[in-house]
């Protein structure tokens, strides 16, 4: 087994880490590094053309002693709760939920979004605070269907997700049936959706992607959203360009750097 590392500016690690993910990797782990910047390591049974490919950031690869992944990986991820109502455990733990706690099922080094990374606990938190009982919640870069699996449990008589990766929506898929949760998913990008089709929208992406989409989060969204995924430094970035749009902040936590913004539109203040 080989270990590769790689290091990357925030903005380009959704798209690193889905490369890395293109050569077939047992797992990949993301960490933040010095400067603001993501580190991840991915590990391979063979090394390759590995170097050659991720040149440009300056990639360091190492041997490592044969482990069992599996239940190294198991071990790792054991039950954590979040917020005030939310159990998030893998799938094979078969512990029950403590009382008052929904339990949200997990499948790590499936796809990304297994509620680890603080920018995810904090939207699912955001979540857990401003889910109104019965409306519908659209969750954009959905990943595993995380996000939109919890604001049904949380409340959300209707949850979609949109992913532009297709693999992400298959596995998200199988994912979700098997748990009993089905929020529709499908493959494509918020600009598919059409105008007013969500009372309120939750995005876990990085900051230069808020940026961008910041007029399509006004357009889908009847009343307000919810955006994670970026840090302290990128916040008055994302702000602006969603002022921009009419957003306004109502709502802000953080947890390590990480930031999460609830907004809302001008008339409903």
């Amino acid at each position: 087994m080989y270990v590769l590392t790689v290091e990357c500016q925030e903005s380009e690690a959704e798209i690193l880490s889905a490369e890395l993910w293109e050569c077939g990797p047992a797992g990949i782990l993301e960490e933040s590094a010095a400067f603001g910047r993501i580190r991840l390591r991915a590990w391979f049974e063979t090394s390759e053309g590995l170097l050659a490919r991720f040149s440009q950031f300056k990639p360091v690869l190492e041997a490592e002693v044969e482990r069992d992944w599996e239940v190294e990986s198991r071990q790792a991820w054991q039950p954590f709760c979040v917020g005030e109502k939310l159990y998030l455990a893998p799938e094979w733990d078969e512990s029950a939920a403590p009382a008052g706690r929904q339990r949200l099922t997990v499948h790590p080094g499936l796809a990304p979004g297994t509620g680890a990374h603080p920018s995810t606990q904090l939207a699912l938190m955001a979540l857990e605070e401003y889910v109104q009982p019965g409306e519908s919640v659209l969750d954009v870069g959905a990943g595993s269907g995380i996000l939109a699996e919890a604001a049904l449990l949380l409340g959300a008589g209707r949850a979609i997700g949109c992913d532009i990766d297709g693999d992400a929506v298959a596995i998200a898929r199988r994912n979700l049936i098997a748990g009993g949760v089905a929020p529709r998913l499908f493959t494509g990008s918020l600009r598919s959706v059409r105008d007013g089709a969500v009372d309120l929208l939750v995005a876990n992406i990085n900051a230069e992607t808020h940026t961008m989409l910041a007029g399509e989060y006004a357009r889908a969204a009847r009343r307000a959203a919810i955006l994670s995924g970026f840090e302290r430094r990128s916040e008055e970035r994302v702000t602006r360009a969603l002022a921009s749009k009419g957003f306004g902040v109502a709502g802000r936590q953080e947890i390590e750097g990480w930031v999460c913004l609830y907004v809302c539109k001008e008339d409903d203040f």
